[in-house]
């Protein structure tokens, strides 16, 4: 009887245990290196070639917990809880650059132009600024979403993403609204609305809870991917269906929406690079959650159950594998016939 295993399309390859929860996570695809950090504020790297892989402590520079990673020639651009975006050399571990305040709020986002020749980060302070990369030059302060939920709860900018040709900005907050940006004037072009990912308990407890927390635009740059939990359950548990949303950005539209019977948040995703795939990761009530969706129709096509929660997910360029990072540490995944 053949190997049940050989024929898995998706197999977890390799585990880099660490005892904290790595929020970002971003991959130097030239040298083969993933960087991770999370909750402990320090940055570990797993060179994910090797025969086998382990988490390195690098550094330490942020005050308290990292949200997000950006790889960007040489250096790694790390925004966090204390507000500061701070650019370090990945062969030193010298820190470059370091902006404090750079914005009023926990920085939740941070995303490279597709030239590398800009940043964008997104916080809760409800602003979206687009920096210089090299210098950090304050280039433009985007404001858009609102700054409180429909009950005047306190809410959350969740996410950013830059199109493939670097003239749009996306941006997505907790109430389910999206921005969309023109990268070069500033201007708010469109705003789409998915009410779906938003919940407000008014009768077990007064609470705005949920929201989108990624987004993703397709390779050709004419879709629009939306990540998140749909209507929450039980707001003390965070308890509710996984939710993916596809929109026609341009005209406005919504493809098509994916809810799953896994009880989870997604709380990252990305396109497959070579397949008409979409994958997100997450987790919850019903535990982790690693999924691939037809980008077409919505379907679910497969899904695995990996190591913990997830909290990012990086492929490969080629397609071959996707690393992610969690509670727990690094997940190395090799992809094969999906």
């Amino acid at each position: 009887m053949a190997d049940e295993k050989e024929k898995q399309p998706v197999e977890l390859t390799a585990a880099c245990e660490h005892s904290g929860i790595l929020f970002a996570s971003c991959f130097d695809e030239e040298s083969g290196m993933l960087y991770g950090a999370g909750t402990d504020a320090a940055v570990y790297r797993v060179d994910v070639n090797a025969e086998k892989p382990a988490a390195e402590k690098l550094w330490t520079h942020h005050d308290n917990y990292v949200s997000s990673l950006v790889w960007l020639k040489g250096m790694v651009i790390s925004g966090g809880y204390d507000r500061k975006l701070i650019w370090t050399s990945a062969e030193s571990g010298k820190v470059l650059r370091q902006i404090e305040n750079a914005h009023d709020g926990w920085i939740r986002d941070v995303a490279a132009f597709p030239g590398g020749d800009r940043i964008v980060s997104v916080a809760d302070d409800m602003l979206v600024r687009v920096r210089d990369a090299e210098s950090g030059e304050l280039l433009m302060s985007l404001q858009g979403h609102a700054r409180e939920t429909p009950q005047g709860f306190a809410t959350a900018l969740y996410a950013v993403a830059v199109s493939p040709d670097g003239q749009t900005i996306a941006t997505a907050d907790r109430i389910g609204d999206v921005c969309l940006w023109n990268a070069e004037s500033g201007q708010l072009l469109r705003r789409l609305q998915a009410p779906a990912f938003y919940t407000y308990d008014s009768t077990k407890r007064s609470r705005s809870i949920g929201g989108i927390r990624s987004v993703c635009f397709s390779p050709d740059g004419s879709q629009l991917a939306l990540a998140g939990i749909g209507a929450v359950t039980n707001v003390d548990g965070f308890v509710g269906p996984t939710r993916i949303e596809m929109w026609d950005h341009e005209s406005g539209k919504r493809t098509w929406a994916a809810e799953d019977q896994h009880k989870a948040v997604l709380n990252h995703l990305t396109f497959h690079p070579t397949k008409p795939i979409l994958i997100a990761g997450g987790g919850g009530d019903s535990g982790g959650i690693l999924g691939f969706w037809d980008k077409a129709t919505g379907k679910l096509r497969h899904k695995a159950k990996p190591k913990g929660h997830l909290q990012r997910i990086e492929p490969r360029a080629d397609g071959t594998h996707l690393f992610a990072v969690g509670h727990g540490g690094f997940q190395i995944w090799s992809l094969r016939d999906l």
